[in-house]
């Protein structure tokens, strides 16, 4: 069968989340939605439109642990029988994850924003927006966790799914592609836009690894190899013709790539003046997503050996 897609309230300026939902031959969920009460009922209701309520649901399948696509997962399974279903990498974000965030928080604020250099109050405005996201996930039960892997595959709507790991936008993010029909649940790894290459923490003293955004780009060259007709994205309408977007994704990181290296040229050469040079569009509390993609951006021009990398007492 096909998955039918609900689209879920995030109040966030990207849009809708969306959920995938299998009606046959068990009721499976992909995805979850954020912990809001908008969400909630859009998701009863949009279950509803399709003739099953919430207790009804066997198994949620998440894509990767961003609060937008497992936020809801804890209440769901507290209202049904429901297992959650992830690639074990990713399973602490649901049994643990206030732990989760709580180092996240700390590595930003003692590692990775001192580093950076950023003002006070732009750094307190980066780790409010990490608390803010913090409170819209609950934990699920460990019991109820079934961890998957990459290279397998899972049953869904009567069909198996091949299961990969895409990592760049999150680190433990998988998609899910069905050869026979060759549709794609893509997860935030194929979208109209080009998803942001979140800053994970690494593991107790460990220096960041895996920079995002070169791990996002081979991704996509694995995602082109795909035999794909259908996407079905995290985010926005499913769509045809995948190496449109895939292109499209790529001249824009290679566009936005040379307009941060002609502004380091031009002498802005630390993170806060390039946060201003390329994203003076955005107000300062809403630059979270520009700070990502400024990074990966650096990341590729080092890797590039385009620029180099330098601290003066302390920040970069």
């Amino acid at each position: 069968m096909e998955p039918i897609r609900l689209e879920l309230p995030t109040g966030w300026a990207m849009g809708p989340v969306n959920a995938y939902l299998f009606t046959q031959p068990e009721i499976i969920l992909v995805d979850a939605g954020l912990k809001t009460a908008d969400c909630w009922t859009a998701l009863v209701d949009g279950l509803a439109a399709q003739g099953v309520a919430v207790g009804d649901i066997a198994r949620v399948v998440i894509t990767h642990p961003h609060v937008d696509h497992y936020g809801l997962a804890g209440r769901i399974v507290a209202e049904s029988d429901a297992t959650v279903w992830i690639f074990e990498a990713g399973a602490p974000w649901l049994s643990a994850t206030g732990g989760m965030w709580a180092a996240r928080h700390a590595y930003y604020r003692d590692t990775f924003l001192p580093r950076l250099g950023l003002p006070p109050a732009t750094a307190e405005m980066t780790l409010a927006g990490l608390r803010g996201l913090a409170s819209l996930a609950d934990p699920v039960p460990d019991e109820r966790v079934v961890t998957f892997h990459p290279g397998g595959r899972l049953q869904m709507g009567g069909q198996a799914w091949d299961i990969h790991h895409a990592p760049g936008h999150a680190g433990t993010q998988t998609i899910f592609h069905q050869p026979e029909t060759r549709r794609l649940l893509s997860a935030d790894m194929l979208l109209a836009v080009t998803p942001t290459p979140v800053i994970e923490h690494p593991p107790p003293g460990q220096s960041r690894r895996s920079p995002s955004l070169p791990l996002f780009l081979d991704s996509l060259d694995r995602v082109e190899a795909l035999d794909v007709a259908m996407v079905y994205p995290g985010h926005g309408r499913p769509f045809g013709d995948p190496r449109r977007v895939i292109n499209r994704q790529r001249e824009r990181i290679r566009s936005r790539k040379a307009e941060c290296l002609a502004l380091i040229r031009a002498g802005r050469t630390t993170v806060p003046d390039l946060l201003d040079g390329m994203y003076a569009h955005q107000p300062p509390e809403s630059r979270l997503a520009g700070l990502w993609m400024l990074v990966g951006y650096l990341d590729l021009l080092l890797s590039e050996g385009l620029i180099e990398e330098g601290m003066i007492e302390g920040v970069y």
